[in-house]
């Protein structure tokens, strides 16, 4: 499954003394292939949340198209776009989530709980989180996590539906060295099964995983690695 991003950018208008705009993406093209790992890297504050929230369905772009298999998802309505995220794209936020009055395991499972039967993913979302190694934790509320335990928590939750497509962004943050590698690792096994796999990062060992380098720069997005 192809995502690609025809002409896409975002501006943020302010309301203030003088009304004025931001253009946190300038105009862009952006594709992501399957069995590929795409990296986006830059400075904090250099648009690539606000790029990878486009990609995902999340925020919609001032102009252009972001087209999943040819399909234009902002064309569609909002519970539409929904379930088309839900079943196809997989997403790490940026940040530690997870829902408070949930257990990790029903954090995990809430995705295909959404549209399907969390049961039936309820073996998937252990593998899940063995691999993440806080399957002993899956009784536990989300608040009594670790940071890095909300990182990986988060990561088995983006995966339980197998998704075709996976943006990640900064999904190695609160992670020490080892549980870095594991995840970078898993990343670039779900892009050699397949998948279209774009990870944003600041990560400097997340390169060597990567098919694909993009730097994004005051919004504007360049190409710097292709292997």
């Amino acid at each position: 499954m192809k995502l690609t991003a025809e002409s896409i950018s975002r501006i943020f208008f302010r309301n203030g003394k003088n009304t004025n705009f931001f253009s946190a993406v300038e105009e862009t093209d952006f594709s992501l292939e399957p069995g590929k790992l795409t990296e986006i890297v830059g400075r904090s504050g250099s648009g690539k949340t606000t790029l990878s929230n486009m990609l995902a369905g999340l925020l919609a772009p001032t102009s252009g198209r972001v087209l999943l298999d040819g399909r234009d998802i902002y064309a569609l309505s909002d519970p539409e776009r929904s379930k088309l995220r839900n079943e196809h794209i997989g997403v790490v936020p940026q940040g530690q989530t997870g829902l408070q009055s949930l257990t990790v395991l029903e954090n995990v499972l809430m995705p295909a709980a959404m549209y399907g039967s969390a049961a039936s993913k309820e073996k998937r979302a252990h593998e899940l989180l063995s691999e993440m190694e806080i399957d002993d934790l899956c009784d536990v509320y989300s608040n009594e996590l670790s940071g890095g335990e909300l990182r990986r928590m988060a990561i088995a939750r983006a995966l339980i539906n197998d998704p075709k497509v996976i943006i990640a962004d900064e999904p190695t943050s609160d992670l020490d060295d080892d549980t870095t590698q594991k995840v970078l690792k898993l990343f670039r096994r779900l892009a050699d099964d397949g998948a279209a796999v774009l990870i944003v990062t600041h990560e400097r060992e997340a390169l060597r995983y990567a098919d694909l380098v993009y730097k994004m720069d005051k919004g504007v997005l360049s190409l710097q690695k292709n292997i």
